[in-house]
């Protein structure tokens, strides 16, 4: 098997593990409507809806249609695929620890519900978004390990302005709901990436 029948099978794999697990922990979440409200604004998906729209198309393209849109690949090193195929491994183990633990709270919508917890166990003791942190790694690697430019430099900023749409929003819901719990969370956490200080090594006395 040589590298480039590698690279198809490792992004079908990728592929198949993502819809696994996010129709996995959507399913749990299903019985929790009438519990839900959602306080957020919906055209704040769009942009999100887009970047998976096409991954879906160009990322479906890359492993049935080979020959379909040969302008929108390039001729990445194998290294930098490789590096693609393990932004995708983390990601995905990302995705998949930060729905565990953050389990019914989980909903695609901005919204509050009774009984929601303030998750701050697993990847949510160091980060509050997790899930888009992983969604990037998954967009950029996706797009480095099949070659493709499409795949590699547009669903990514798309997503990214998703997220710019959405995070005071969300942010601003985890607030009223929490107050100062949620102030302290803050203070303690980084956004997308754990807070310099807790990747820093503690000096020596």
């Amino acid at each position: 098997m040589g590298n480039e029948a590698i690279f198809h099978f490792l992004f079908l794999l990728s592929g198949i593990a993502m819809v696994a697990i996010r129709s996995f922990y959507q399913s749990k979440v299903l019985p929790e409507g009438l519990r839900t409200t959602a306080v957020g604004r919906s055209w704040r998906l769009i942009p999100g809806a887009i970047a998976a729209a096409t991954t879906l198309v160009f990322g479906l393209a890359y492993i049935f249609l080979p020959g379909a849109f040969p302008w929108s690949y390039a001729h990445f090193p194998d290294w930098l695929r490789w590096i693609g195929a393990f932004m995708l491994l983390g990601g995905i183990l990302l995705l998949a620890a930060a729905h565990h633990h953050l389990g019914t709270s989980f909903h695609s919508l901005v919204v509050q519900k009774s009984g929601q917890a303030l998750v701050d166990t697993g990847p949510y003791r160091t980060v509050r978004h997790p899930i888009y942190t992983a969604f990037m790694l998954n967009y950029i690697g996706g797009g480095l390990l099949a070659s493709s430019l499409v795949l590699t430099f547009i669903p990514g900023p798309l997503y990214a302005l998703f997220v710019a749409l959405r995070i005071a929003e969300e942010e601003g819901a985890m607030l009223e709901k929490f107050g100062q719990r949620y102030q302290d969370y803050v203070a303690m956490t980084g956004r997308f990436v754990p807070p310099l200080r807790m990747l820093a090594r503690p000096t020596r006395k």
